[in-house]
């Protein structure tokens, strides 16, 4: 990215006066495709709109090595988003007009993270009005969320337990449970993702845990299940429970179920998740495992 030296006046922390004059690239285009994911992961940038130094767009690099166009322009070393026409215009004597008699001073909002620490307005001459390239994807910025949440399957709890040595008997309740209930294993969660100045909110919560209990029976539950107790004796469990009939050696695996709620950018969709982990148990007869 092309950075002019600074040549600015700040007035009391908050209105920057920009002596250079910006050009505007064309939208990025997409010049390599993922053959795998579809996704572009290489971008060229357009050609220049109006005369003078070069303002280029910032880019976010997204997980698969791409980048975000973003509406984000850079003026004197700031990132800033044009915001119109300043009004009212500075005088032709004012140094941001840099000699020129034509064109106008437009202005510009600093995004976070900027030289200046907060938002601010930037003021600059161009020739003609800015024209800010398009929002991020809101999507990959939704994908970038979730990403940060850390989503994973259950780690399983269930009695009988796993393990050589442990027998449950058949006829009993079996309770299933998650073993590490958090907000990146039973949720909800929430996270952001931004790009040039635009933020996607992203939302996950957990809508069932599918059983699948080895026997043939599947079993559904909405939420984490409840923890067993010894106290809890030969009850069944409230939210999340099995009872086998026979006995033998079953594989038992528990599949999370989530939904992503995300907005932002002006749109809004859902992504559908899913994340399994499996275990093995034991059934026994009562006679035999007091033999």
């Amino acid at each position: 990215m092309l950075r002019r030296s600074a040549s600015a006046v700040v007035v009391g922390g908050v209105v920057v006066l920009a002596t250079a004059a910006p050009a505007w690239a064309d939208p990025p285009t997409c010049v390599e495709v993922d053959n795998l994911t579809g996704i572009c992961t290489l971008f060229t940038s357009g050609g220049a709109q109006s005369g003078g130094d070069t303002a280029t767009p910032v880019s976010d690099d997204t997980p698969n090595g791409g980048s975000i166009p973003s509406p984000v322009i850079v003026i004197d070393g700031q990132d800033c988003i044009p915001s119109g026409l300043a009004d009212p215009q500075p005088s032709q004597g004012d140094p941001v007009w840099k000699g020129h008699t034509d064109g106008a001073i437009y202005s510009c909002t600093t995004s976070p993270g900027s030289l200046l620490g907060t938002q601010s307005t930037v003021l600059f001459w161009a020739a003609s009005p800015p024209v800010a390239p398009p929002p991020p994807d809101p999507e990959v910025l939704a994908q970038q969320a979730v990403a940060s949440m850390g989503l994973s399957a259950i780690d399983i709890g269930i009695v009988p337990e796993p393990g050589a040595g442990s027998v449950g008997v058949i006829g009993l309740p079996t309770w299933m449970w998650a073993q590490n209930p958090g907000e990146s294993t039973t949720g909800p969660i929430t996270r952001t993702a931004s790009a040039g100045g635009f933020t996607v909110t992203a939302t996950a919560r957990l809508d069932q845990i599918v059983w699948t209990m080895g026997d043939g029976a599947i079993v559904t539950c909405v939420g984490g299940g409840t923890p067993y107790a010894d106290s809890y004796g030969k009850s069944s469990s409230p939210d999340c429970g099995h009872t086998y009939t026979r006995q033998g050696r079953y594989a038992v695996s528990a599949t999370s179920y989530w939904t992503v709620a995300w907005s932002g950018v002006g749109e809004t969709g859902t992504i559908p998740l899913d994340f399994v982990n499996t275990t093995q148990i034991a059934m026994g007869e009562a006679q035999v495992i007091t033999q």
